[in-house]
């Protein structure tokens, strides 16, 4: 190995130490493998599968960047075979962080098993993958994140980084959808847009059988992970009056009970902010009209969650789950019943510190 080549292959591996969650169990050398670090897939009836794949390249001494990899064919391994065989190292995948799945993909049951199957079988694959939805794949993959330019590290960067602090995040690995699968139960992953020029949260998407069944905005959503206590905590704004407040503990408490022959959940929440930007004199004066407008907001979340995955007619809350994990007697009663034939109201306790 030259002097050149042991100094680029140093530098590669200095970059990935703290990103290496799999380990070298094979014992490859760096220099010989392509690392994917982020793959976003799309589908559609007409043109097949469109795979775009981000590997990371030396952009000088010591910077480091990315290379997109994008190919068109009938079947995702197709697909990735285009992208491996243009390459003059093979793609590896143990060092993955997330796959983006477009809308295409999400709505065609065919596309997203394929997918899964894909995801599943590949032994290099790490099964805590992130998955996430994109309402446009290419967008989300050529946007250069200001604070990471390798699109899968600055997406999951977005759980354990800080990013997380102005935005609820849902989060949805592979080990867990694929759980989700095999129980029959409903996924919900987040999706994806750009804001600000940067990838952010912006909805999530409700998989029902494979297949998309519904799409949650950014209120529903976050009334989503409130009911469920899914995700990160962030920041809770109101309009009237406008008003911020960051949450830094929450927790969600689930009991079921039976009154009138109808089976009912109570679902109380209970979460502690903090009115960081508001003075001690702004708090005394206006506390208890701020604490109320933060309630009301709440509950308008959660009845907005609850109204749209009604509509759905899926169990995106994993009630079946919930009853048999809760209350065994009323499971051997009610087991079967679907989330619209379920009662469910929303006890809140917020409080400040």
């Amino acid at each position: 190995m030259n002097k050149k080549l042991a100094y680029v292959s140093i530098i590669i591996v200095s970059v990935f130490a703290a990103f290496l969650l799999s380990g070298c169990y094979d014992n490859f050398d760096l220099e010989d493998r392509s690392l994917c670090t982020a793959m976003a897939v799309d589908y559609a009836e007409d043109e097949g599968y469109t795979v775009i794949i981000s590997v990371p390249v030396l952009e000088d001494e010591e910077e480091i960047g990315r290379s997109l990899k994008e190919e068109t064919a009938g079947t995702l391994a197709e697909a990735i075979e285009l992208i491996d065989g243009k390459q003059t190292k093979q793609l590896y995948f143990g060092h993955m962080q997330t796959v983006i799945t477009g809308m295409g993909l999400l709505r065609c049951e065919k596309a997203l098993k394929e997918l899964t199957a894909y995801l599943s079988d590949n032994v290099q694959i790490d099964k805590n993958i992130l998955l996430v939805g994109a309402y446009e794949i290419r967008e989300i993959m050529n946007s250069e994140p200001k604070e990471d330019k390798l699109t899968g590290f600055f997406i999951s960067g977005y759980y354990d980084s800080g990013k997380n602090e102005k935005t609820f995040v849902n989060k949805e690995t592979l080990l867990a959808y694929l759980k989700d699968n095999s129980e029959d139960k409903t996924a919900v992953i987040p999706v994806l847009s750009i804001e600000n020029d940067e990838p952010a949260f912006s909805s999530a998407a409700v998989l029902k059988n494979n297949s998309l069944a519904a799409i949650l905005n950014r209120r529903e959503a976050q009334g989503f992970m409130w009911l469920t206590g899914k995700g990160s905590n962030g920041t809770l704004t109101c309009d009237n009056p406008a008003i911020t407040a960051d949450i830094i503990e929450r927790e969600t408490d689930c009991s079921f009970y039976e009154e009138d022959g109808v089976l009912k959940l109570d679902i109380t929440i209970n979460a502690v902010g903090n009115m960081w930007n508001y003075t001690d004199d702004e708090i005394a004066a206006n506390g208890s009209e701020y604490l109320e407008a933060f309630k009301k907001e709440i509950y308008s979340q959660t009845e907005a969650a609850l109204l749209s995955l009604e509509k759905t007619d899926c169990d995106a809350l994993s009630l079946n789950s919930l009853l048999k994990q809760e209350n065994r007697e009323l499971y051997k009663k009610y087991g079967s019943a679907a989330e619209a034939k379920t009662k469910v109201t929303v006890n809140l306790s917020l409080n400040f510190v």
